[in-house]
């Protein structure tokens, strides 16, 4: 949930911050001092979760006793209420700068919301655990205490003495002495963070509520009738985090809202019927720093808070850092359009000399568990074994066999560890996402990103808070509309993340900014999808064809397809012929001469005998 755990005193005359270690923090708003620092004992272990100023101290003391001396000597005091993670509530003095009272026993979880009904002076807390409790501070226990829901309470705000308005998902008008629901509020699609009492002119008066990660803040009827829609909506530029309002006996109030992205916007409305649309505001206030000399370019300078001023004139903004805020008078009366200030800060900014070196690097040993925020899982990648160093001295042909297969199965790296010794846990990643995404790096963001399996990507989605969606979101666009191989599982985180979370995202101002374009990018990519596909079948049928036709010849490569025979060639064949023909007519008169001539000498021999 965003907020900053903050409130002003009843006039506006004093600031009281509570920072992420518990430390409360109380500045002068009209001269920017700071009064007084005071640190709980229990500051780390029960940080505060919410904030708000008892009864106002008294300008002058009645002469005359009454009932309510006692309240006005705790007005006196100038209590400050603060709830704890643990569900303790402290009770610290700004009058005697010490702590008052400690109320204990009360919730079992963290206290959300505070709220001082001074008539009474009691005090009504909720808290996570799903319970109401009205606080009797004059003897410092508990006078009352219902369960109110069934989810946490994030808000209340007491009408009267026997009315109280809650907010958890939905808003409920309780009855406060006979513990029943009179009427039910549902109008918000998240958990309700603030409720804010405005009674204008009419009798019954209106509440406006906010919730988280919603740019619209409602107001509400409070009469017991069967309206439960709301009268009238104001849009600002984004989730509201510090919001407050004064009204006039005419009906007619002011509205200042200092959003998220540190922009200040003033609305003004009387409670006259219904409004179709939201409201936009009157005008807005932006700070920026001046350039100097180094650098011509102006940075913006958030807004923290704003109160108004009882005579509805002016109001009083907080600027810069917690560190060392910066408050400012604004004159809203005659203001029409936006305003942009331009404002020098380089006289508070604080300056570290180089010559002093501040911050010592500490010496890392080889064998660190790294250890994650929240349930502290570890975080490491198996150390390989192979990176230890052997003694130098180690002969590797001393070594018997069995010291030899346990060194081979020691030198498995993590990518060889079984599926059941993951090198990172499911829980782990939810932790490694946020932590990049608070402190924007880019490395751990796509060490994450690179994950592909769907059930840890599912679950890391799922357990996300609903103030990190939409960077989620926009870091995954971011990494879309890059070229880079690795981004390719993006889109695997993209599709968990739109089936988890499309209400939400349809519901706020993302949807223009990132959907819309995602949109647009697949379209353009799955553009000639289909023709592509046509494209691969008709390659595919051309290359099984040819593969056939080649696996059908019995030995391509012994017998070929084609013969070629020039003329040169055959002149050569021919000749060759004529002297193999010749040849053969030689032998054949040769064996004819001699058969003729063993005929003759046959004859001569004859004819001696005769």
């Amino acid at each position: 949930m965003y907020r900053n755990i903050l409130a002003f005193s009843r006039n506006g005359e004093y600031l009281a911050y509570s920072s992420p270690d518990g430390c409360l923090k109380i500045w002068e708003t009209s001269t920017g001092i700071l009064k007084q620092e005071f640190t709980p004992s229990s500051h780390l272990t029960a940080t505060c979760t919410s904030i708000a100023w008892g009864p106002a101290k008294l300008r002058t003391k009645s002469p005359k006793k009454s009932k309510n001396e006692l309240l006005h000597a705790f007005a006196n005091l100038q209590l400050i209420a603060m709830g704890t993670l643990t569900g303790d509530v402290l009770l610290y003095s700004f009058t005697n700068a010490e702590l008052h009272t400690l109320l204990t026993n009360g919730h079992t979880g963290a206290v959300n919301d505070l709220y001082w009904y001074h008539p009474t002076n009691s005090l009504f807390t909720c808290s996570n655990d799903q319970h109401i409790i009205e606080w009797e501070i004059n003897a410092s226990k508990i006078k009352t205490k219902w369960k109110a829901d069934k989810v946490a309470v994030y808000s209340i705000c007491v009408v009267n003495e026997n009315h109280l308005l809650s907010a958890g998902t939905s808003i409920h008008l309780w009855d406060i002495k006979q513990k029943s629901v009179i009427k039910k509020f549902e109008g918000h699609s998240t958990e309700i963070s603030k409720l804010l009492l405005s009674r204008g002119g009419s009798q019954t008066g209106y509440f406006l509520s906010a919730a988280i990660g919603d740019r619209i803040i409602n107001a509400w009827p409070l009469n017991e009738d069967n309206n439960k829609r709301s009268v009238a909506s104001f849009v600002s530029s984004d989730e509201p985090g510090n919001i407050d309002i004064y009204a006039k006996k005419t009906g007619s109030f002011k509205m200042s809202v200092v959003t998220k992205d540190g922009h200040f916007h003033l609305f003004e409305h009387t409670f006259i019927g219904k409004l179709k649309t939201p409201m936009s505001p009157k005008f807005s206030i932006q700070v920026a720093s001046k350039p100097d000399s180094s650098s011509a370019k102006a940075y913006p300078i958030p807004i923290l808070a704003a109160n108004i001023s009882e005579d509805l004139d002016a109001c009083i903004i907080v600027y810069g850092m917690f560190i060392k805020p910066v408050f400012e008078r604004i004159n809203i009366s005659d203001a029409t359009s936006d305003l942009f200030l331009i404002r020098d800060l380089s006289t508070s900014a604080i300056t570290i000399e180089e010559s002093v070196l501040r911050i010592k690097v500490p010496e890392k040993s080889n064998n660190v568990r790294t250890l994650a925020p929240g349930h502290m899982t570890d975080i490491t990648l198996k150390e390989s074994p192979s990176k230890k160093r052997k003694p130098e001295d180690v002969d590797v042909a001393e070594l018997s066999m069995e010291e030899r297969l346990k060194a081979l199965e020691l030198s498995k790296t993590p990518k060889d560890l079984p599926e059941e010794e993951p090198s990172i846990k499911l829980d782990s990643m939810r932790h490694l996402l946020l932590q990049g995404l608070q402190s924007k790096d880019n490395d751990i963001l796509n060490t994450v990103f690179q994950c592909g399996d769907k059930k840890i990507i599912r679950n890391t989605l799922q357990k996300l808070p609903i103030q990190s969606i939409s960077l989620v979101l926009k870091q995954l666009y971011l990494r879309l509309n890059k070229q880079e191989p690795r981004n390719h599982p993006c889109s695997e985180w993209l599709t968990q993340l739109l089936s988890i979370h499309w209400p939400y995202l349809m519901s706020c101002k993302v949807k223009d900014v990132y959907i819309d374009p995602i949109l647009q990018v697949i379209g353009a990519k799955t553009e000639k999808f289909s023709e592509m596909m046509r494209l691969q079948g008709g390659i595919n049928s051309l290359y099984s064809q040819g593969k056939s036709s080649i696996s059908n010849l019995k030995n391509p490569l012994a017998e070929p397809l084609e013969i070629y025979e020039s003329e040169s060639s055959d002149e050569s064949e021919d000749e060759d012929d004529d002297d193999i023909n010749i040849s053969e007519d030689n032998s054949e008169e040769e064996v004819a001469h001699d058969m003729y001539e063993e005929n003759e000498s046959s004859s001569s021999e004859s004819e001696m005998e005769i």
